[in-house]
């Protein structure tokens, strides 16, 4: 963090596209590092000088001001901002989702516990559709639509690991019927799967 560094400019151009560079204080590296996401970091050690002239900027509140960049910088900057808008979509993929289970379980005679499966699909490919094109527009460079799309289905279809024994758990030892059953085990399961999303489909 010393400033004396050197980055790529195709790095930089990166970071200004991607909602723009807003360092905090003195470490401007620390904005570059984490916002303009470089492939690779290397350190060069050195011995600093003796002072000669001039008063160091390392003070006590320059301190305190790099801990709060830092924790900014960890907590993703707009993360609150992409977990509402995740949120969101989530909740509309609802329809979706029920209505495939009201289907299949209704006029099919499907049991439930397949008809979750099947329903699942529906709702995921309804939310891959408007993360990908409305919250994570910005990154789908990164990877290929088909890795994407494969990512997205192997982790919204693995939640099912957890929400299908917690769904026949609510209907068969508390009584709900498969649909209110469902729903509670979607929004059981949304946090970890906005997590991994953002982690590893989308490398944010």
């Amino acid at each position: 963090m010393s400033g004396f560094f050197a980055i790529r400019r195709d790095a930089v151009a990166r970071g200004a596209e991607d909602g723009g560079l807003r360092p905090l204080g003195y470490k401007i590296l620390l904005e570059l590092a984490v916002r303009c996401r470089p492939r690779g970091v290397a350190e060069v050690p050195f011995a600093f000088g003796e002072r000669h002239a001039g008063e160091s900027k390392s003070t006590l509140r320059e301190g305190m001001r790099f801990l709060r960049h830092l924790a900014q910088l960890r907590a993703g900057g707009d993360a609150r901002l992409r977990l509402l808008a995740f949120a969101l979509i989530g909740a509309s993929g609802f329809l979706p989702n029920l209505a495939a289970l009201w289907l299949l379980t209704g006029p099919a005679g499907m049991h439930y516990v397949p008809a979750e499966i099947l329903a699942n699909q529906a709702g995921l490919l309804w939310n891959f559709v408007l993360v990908d094109t409305l919250l994570h527009h910005r990154h789908r460079a990164e990877r290929p639509r088909g890795a994407r799309l494969t990512g997205f289905a192997l982790l919204g279809n693995a939640d099912l690991i957890a929400r299908i024994p917690l769904t026949m758990l609510l209907v068969s030892t508390f009584g709900l019927s498969p649909l209110p059953a469902t729903a509670l085990s979607l929004v059981a399961v949304f946090f970890l799967r906005f997590l991994l999303v953002d982690k590893l489909v989308y490398r944010r």
